[in-house]
């Protein structure tokens, strides 16, 4: 009795997948070795049938290892994938409000230092440019007046100039 308990309890210590899988293939490795000697003592021909029979069984066995195999690599293909999407946007999130703060933490830097902002720089050239318009034509208006004293101004100045050398 104590035997059959104590098997009962490694049964149950092996219900596990893995462990069920491993204890199938110990049995079916068993039951192969166990044909595998009464083909030889019973007949060539039944050795050969088995192996025939055990290549085919092979066969189907890796067919659908394979298969599962290819759906396990598939979906975790998947799930990497998904995950690996799901990184880069929230580091992508996180890199475009690390630069947000950055951009107004040195805004404010700026304007506690007194640097005026790209838009101050943008209205005091148009007004710069308002002013230089306003002189320009100031200019134009005035230049016949200054360019008639100016050549008054300077045969008398070298008139006087020669003169004064004489």
């Amino acid at each position: 009795m104590a035997t059959k308990r104590k098997s009962k309890s490694v049964r149950k210590a092996k219900s596990t997948p893995p462990a069920r899988v491993l204890d199938s293939m110990n049995q079916v490795w068993l039951a192969g070795l166990g044909a595998m000697s009464k083909a030889r003592q019973g007949a060539p021909l039944m050795l050969q049938e088995l192996i025939a029979e055990g290549a085919r069984v092979q066969t189907q066995a890796r067919g659908s290892a394979e298969k599962m195999l290819g759906g396990l690599v598939g979906e975790m293909k998947s799930t990497l994938n998904s995950s690996v999407k799901q990184v880069r946007s929230q580091t992508a999130d996180a890199l475009d409000n690390l630069e947000e703060m950055f951009q107004t933490r040195v805004h404010r830097a700026l304007t506690q230092l007194g640097v005026p902002s790209a838009e101050d720089v943008q209205k005091l050239s148009q007004r710069v440019e308002l002013l230089n318009a306003s002189v320009n034509k100031l200019a134009n208006g005035r230049k016949p007046a200054v360019r008639a004293r100016a050549r008054t101004a300077t045969p008398r100045s070298t008139s006087s100039a020669h003169q004064a050398a004489h």
